[in-house]
């Protein structure tokens, strides 16, 4: 049995990083990472443009030390919760943190459209309490990006970062892209717990469940296995498991499994089937 992580950060300053996180995976049965690259101040950088790019190159070097262990794709973007923090804490103008996030995007769509990477992660909109105008220009940074993909025809996948909103989030998404004639099946709905989920896999958008023990027994209970897993560890020691450990991951997939063997095939699909085609990586 083989197993997948759709969405998972690491931290070479703080934590294992991505070879070793591809190490432990394979030695449990993972095969495939998905690396998500996380902001300056992870690393303990002030968020400049050229701390984004400085991290984001290092996680380009990251994920190439990884593959030699899993097969992995390398994402990059500008999270949802940077821009507040820009402000609240970095002190920027709302306006000076927003035209920041446009150029650290522009650098990362350049890489998509080189092949350096494999899609943007994470765009979004934040999932807690905000200034409605935080909320406001994060969508607008989210339609940039699309609109961008759009008209130059840039072959990449995204991974939104969405409020629990259920089928208002969802549909907020549809209206979007269809603004911009974008995909669905390059979008996945990162991170989507049960109330969100359902709808976003009945509009036929790929979406990912955390992989912690509860949600992945109500997933093979309450749904069709169109999804993936992710760990969305963010590999730092201040915030251990966070949200769930890879490998533990796997373990609690491969604990249902000895309760019930018929599970084989529904977990196949997930971590093997599914991936193959958002990621277009080949098969184990």
């Amino acid at each position: 049995m083989f197993f997948a992580d759709a969405h998972c950060h690491a931290n070479s300053v703080k934590g294992l990083g991505a070879k070793g996180i591809a190490e432990k995976f394979k030695k449990h049965g993972g095969w495939f990472i998905a690396f998500i690259g996380l902001s300056p101040w992870h690393y303990g950088l002030i968020p400049t443009y050229e701390n984004y790019i400085k991290t984001f190159r290092h996680m380009i070097r990251e994920n190439a030390k990884a593959r030699r262990h899993v097969k992995t794709a390398c994402l990059l973007g500008f999270h949802p919760a940077d821009l507040n923090k820009l402000v609240d804490r970095y002190g920027l103008k709302a306006e000076n943190a927003f035209n920041l996030a446009i150029k650290v995007l522009d650098y990362v769509l350049k890489l998509c459209k080189e092949g350096i990477i494999d899609g943007i992660g994470e765009i979004g909109r934040p999932h807690y309490k905000v200034d409605p105008k935080f909320v406001i220009a994060n969508e607008l940074i989210m339609e940039y990006v699309f609109k961008r993909i759009s008209e130059e025809r840039i072959d990449c996948i995204i991974h939104l970062h969405l409020e629990q909103g259920g089928r208002i989030t969802v549909e907020s998404i549809k209206n979007i892209i269809s603004r911009y004639n974008v995909a669905r099946n390059i979008i996945l709905f990162h991170h989507s717990k049960p109330g969100l989920i359902e709808y976003a896999l009945k509009e036929k958008f790929p979406a990912s469940l955390p992989g912690i023990k509860e949600l992945i027994l109500w997933g093979t209970r309450k749904l069709k296995p169109a999804y993936v897993f992710e760990s969305d560890f963010l590999d730092d020691p201040s915030r251990p498991g966070t949200v769930v450990y890879p490998w533990v991951m796997v373990n609690n997939q491969r604990e249902l499994l000895n309760k019930d063997s018929s599970l084989e095939e529904y977990f196949a699909r997930i971590n093997v089937d599914n991936i193959v085609r958002f990621y277009k990586v080949e098969p184990p």
